[in-house]
């Protein structure tokens, strides 16, 4: 019996959108273009081990699933950093979001940090920091806490970069 509960629980577990957004600094020219949506839909499919077992915990979306563009900036010696922050839609407290940058795009300047997960909190955090002008940094995307004990649902979050003038 309890297996069959396990299974039915199961069938369309959880459809996980997040929707990206940006915004610029005030005080600056400096802007910030960011890229890309992803969805991940657990079902029967991601058990571990078949009928019965736990749900593969965690999901990564590809390496290159969002796109940021930095611009605006008065030279290659213009530094600035990108934070992001989670604001939940539809969230369980079991589930996390962890973000990092897996390319350093191209363009003038320099790039450095946030080459390691962290996770997305509903406050601003810095993710990486940079010079001059940067277009096409990659950034990667991971869920960890998905089980059979998070109830059925569509869970959504909105992630907000943002680029902050530091010079």
């Amino acid at each position: 019996m309890e297996r069959k509960l396990k299974t039915g629980i199961l069938l369309p577990l959880c459809a996980i959108a997040l929707v990206l957004a940006s915004a610029g600094a005030a005080l600056a020219s400096i802007s910030i273009s960011v890229y890309g949506v992803w969805s991940e839909t657990v079902n029967e499919s991601d058990l571990a081990a078949g009928p019965g077992s736990n749900l593969v915990s965690t999901y990564e979306s590809a390496s290159n699933q969002t796109t940021i563009d930095v611009s605006g900036t008065t030279g290659d010696s213009d530094t600035w950093r990108v934070d992001i922050k989670k604001t939940d839609t539809s969230w369980n407290s079991n589930l996390h979001l962890y973000v990092r940058r897996t390319s350093d795009g191209s363009g003038s300047g320099s790039i450095s940090g946030g080459d390691a997960y962290q996770e997305v909190t509903d406050t601003f955090s810095e993710l990486f920091s940079g010079s001059g002008d940067r277009t096409g940094i990659c950034v990667q995307l991971e869920i960890t806490g998905v089980s059979v004990g998070v109830p059925a649902d569509a869970y959504s979050a909105a992630v907000y970069y943002t680029v902050v003038d530091t010079e």
